[in-house]
């Protein structure tokens, strides 16, 4: 270090010009940063999950779904038939949309002279009362129709586009939209949903948050800047560090090809309010050498040399503890972790070299902050002196004050829940919300589950397995009426039986089905396609879900676990399930499995880092115990507030783990520094009156910056603002008073065993 140090101080202006190189190569490529809101990518790409999507995509289509709806007093009228066909055909010339299945373009299959024909639903809209009556009552008396196409009671008809899987589903999307939005119905309400719509909006409303609430973190986080520094350089020299290591790290994704997603989208907030801690100690101890009488060149060395392993120890622990999430199987979260510590990496090197070469080339300011009285100062030096007094004399009442939050929080902790579903990710009164609980209601769900069998389709033995499986699964109420070849073959029986619902069964040989699904290839129908490829070798079950929340998913996937072994265990066939429910449902897993892989990872390491810098098993136990706590008490708080863990607010560990020992680690060294001249009271009281401004300061400013994502129209982010501010808190305050507590009960406790051993002796 003192090589580095020596290489700064002689050559100031070589830093600085290799810092603004690297910052305008890095900003070149930060330009080329988008939004992604794929569920896709936040699994690897050989995630059994996506593979099964893909293939269901690529083999039956309609894996990407956009849903119109329309709302109105009753579908059945000429006028809103019309607008039904109108919409239709207008969906239909998007490009990307390979076929859109509503009331005017649904089949069905009847008989003819030489077998079966499939024809449309609906030949002519009836134009008299009597034609509209029979229409309505052939639809609402099909349970094909009820819940996927039209409504129960007539008043909603649902338009369902599919994507093709070679386009981008969410371009697809906002062409839908704004398609939709030149288009007005006479009698009713379009409503616009499904998984594409959502990341659309999303996308948006992620880029419309950041590009809302960033200039207005940046003016706190200067605002608290200012109140502790009294002087623009302690405001613009922290700034230009947090700049760099946002720059640096777009530009890096830039130059590797990834993207901003609903998860990491909070990094650049975060870099912001966090990057300005290094520079924060780095100009408070700079200033308090000026203020003893050094010159410049000798502050500016000695700060380095005094905080400057404090600085890189807390910057390891913060990389250490969000690099852990490189452990998870959730790609996005393993980026997030990945290139949030090579910006917090960044910040820190910018600390240690940048700022120091730039403190080099300023003059000294006439006005330093920490020249002012201890009168002047005022209300925070009165209020450290207060916690420093508090524990120094109750230490015991303040470690009980403690456990006793910690037994609080821990109750909370069996009340924590899991939330994947994006369509959660929305204030109720907003459109997308809106229109998918609309949809819930009046039809069967938004977003289906996807079941494929892979064996020999033909053979009755199967055929009415999956019959009995669909009947069973339908009782469930978890799911609309499912359907698959099984609809289809029962259907062409009915037809070439004159229409007689008794004969709506499934045919009783291997012979007699390949007939049928030979019929209905030479009627030129597209209802075949869905369900079953040319082989027939593996057929496909499709089935809306009614609710798609974890609770609700995790009894559906039990169930069809359930029936899977109940008709299908002791046939020779394979059987998987996907689809985005299924994407979400193995999200929650991955949430919950990552979250104890990588906070066990980040502890260890944190207490490894903090052991072999500080030397110290004592300040490396206290201090992991200090963090460790913390995070047990945001999951306690979240369980009691009833905010469940998402891909936003699983972030939260990670940042109170790499975060949040970083303020245990500036009280612990500080203590150390001052235990050479001062016994472990004073010591104490010295590590809280000096160290404690840096740190309230810091925690400060990053609860100023998080605190603005309460205004946040996602409400991921509301939760996440609110739950780091809290987070920052918990972790600032239990290193001014629970860590300096424990340095002293450790220390009375040896002192009493001391003692103990000398009169012995």
């Amino acid at each position: 270090m003192q090589f580095v140090y020596a290489k700064i101080l002689k050559y100031p202006k070589v830093v600085i010009a290799i810092v603004v190189l690297f910052t305008i190569v890095f900003g070149v490529y930060a330009r080329r940063v988008g939004i992604t809101t794929d569920i896709k990518a936040f699994f690897p790409e050989d995630h059994p999950q996506v593979i099964s999507y893909d293939e269901i995509g690529e083999k039956f289509g309609g894996a990407d779904r956009i849903m119109v709806a329309l709302t109105t007093a009753d579908v059945f009228t000429v006028t809103n038939l019309r607008s039904i066909e109108q919409l239709t055909q207008e969906i239909q010339q998007i490009p990307g949309v390979t076929n859109v299945r509503s009331l005017t373009t649904i089949e069905e299959i009847a008989g003819s002279d030489w077998g079966i024909e499939v024809v449309p639903l609906i030949g002519e809209i009836p134009t008299d009362q009597q034609g509209m009556d029979l229409l309505r009552t052939r639809v609402l008396g099909d349970e094909m129709y009820v819940g996927t196409i039209v409504s129960s009671d007539a008043t909603g008809a649902l338009h369902v586009a599919e994507v093709d899987p070679d386009y981008d589903a969410v371009e697809v999307a906002l062409a839908v939209q704004e398609r939709l939005s030149s288009m007005d119905v006479a009698e009713g309400k379009l409503y616009l949903t499904g998984t594409p719509v959502l990341n659309a909006v999303l996308a948006d409303s992620m880029q419309a948050d950041l590009m809302k609430l960033l200039p207005v973190v940046l003016l706190l986080v200067a605002f608290v800047l200012y109140l502790y520094f009294r002087n623009l350089r302690g405001v613009i020299l922290p700034f230009i560090t947090v700049l760099i290591s946002v720059v640096w790290t777009l530009g890096l994704m830039g130059l590797m090809g990834k993207q901003l997603s609903p998860l990491n989208a909070v990094m650049p907030v975060l870099l912001v309010s966090l990057g300005s801690a290094y520079g924060i100690y780095i100009i408070a101890r700079y200033n308090d050498e000026l203020l003893q009488g050094a010159d410049k060149e000798k502050a500016v060395n000695q700060t380095l040399k005094s905080v400057g392993i404090s600085v890189l120890l807390a910057g390891a622990t913060t990389i250490a503890g969000f690099a852990s999430n490189a452990s998870s199987s959730i790609t996005l979260m393993k980026d997030f972790g990945l290139f949030t510590a090579y910006g917090v990496l960044v910040a820190l090197l910018i600390s240690l070299t940048f700022i120091p070469a730039m403190l080099l080339l300023l003059p000294v300011p006439k006005k330093i902050a920490t020249q002012r009285s201890n009168e002047q100062q005022g209300v925070l030096l009165t209020i450290l002196a207060r916690v420093a007094h508090i524990v120094t004399q109750k230490k015991r009442q303040v470690l009980m004050v403690m456990a006793a939050i910690l037994v609080v929080a821990l109750l909370g902790i069996p009340r924590l829940s899991t939330d994947s579903n994006f369509f959660n990710f929305f204030a109720d009164d907003t459109g997308p919300k809106i229109a998918y609980e609309m949809v819930k209601d009046k039809f069967s769900g938004s977003e289906s589950v996807e079941i494929v069998i892979r064996g020999d389709v033909l053979d009755p033995e199967l055929l009415h397995a999956m019959r009995d499986f669909q009947s069973d699964l339908e009782q469930t109420g978890l799911v609309g009426h499912p359907q698959s070849i099984i609809n289809i073959l029962e259907r062409v029986n009915m037809a070439l039986n004159d229409g007689d619902p008794s004969f709506e069964i499934l045919p009783t040989t291997r012979e007699l089905a390949a007939q049928y699904l030979l019929l209905m290839e030479m009627s030129g129908g597209e209802m075949l396609e869905q369900f079953v490829t040319l082989d027939y070798e593996q057929a496909r079950i499709q089935a809306l879900v009614k609710d798609s929340s974890n609770e609700a998913t995790t009894r559906l996937f039990s169930e069809i676990d359930r029936l899977f072994m109940e008709y299908f265990g002791d046939l020779d066939v394979e059987v998987t399930q996907t689809g985005i429910i299924a994407l979400l449902d193995a999200l929650a897993s991955m949430i919950i499995d990552g979250q104890i892989s990588s906070l066990f990872t980040a502890l260890v390491t944190v207490f490894v880092i903090v052991l072999l810098l500080l030397r110290s098993w004592e300040g490396s136990l206290f201090s992991t115990a200090i963090v460790a706590s913390t995070i047990l008490i945001n999951f306690g708080l979240m369980g009691w507030l009833g905010i469940p863990l998402d891909i936003v607010t699983v972030l939260i560990s990670s940042i109170g783990i790499g975060v949040g020992v970083d303020y245990s680690i500036h009280i612990y060294t500080r203590y150390q520094e001052e235990r050479q001249a001062h016994d472990p009271v004073q010591s104490v009281t010295r590590a809280i009156m000096h160290t404690g401004k840096s740190i309230v300061t810091n925690a400060g400013s990053v609860i100023a910056g998080f605190l603005i994502l309460l205004l946040s129209s996602f409400p991921p982010f509301q939760y996440f603002g609110s739950l780091v501010t809290g987070t920052m808190f918990v972790a600032s305050a239990s290193a001014l008073t629970v860590l300096p507590a424990l340095i002293l009960v450790r220390w009375e406790s040896k002192e009493k065993t001391r003692k103990e051993v000398i009169q012995r002796s």
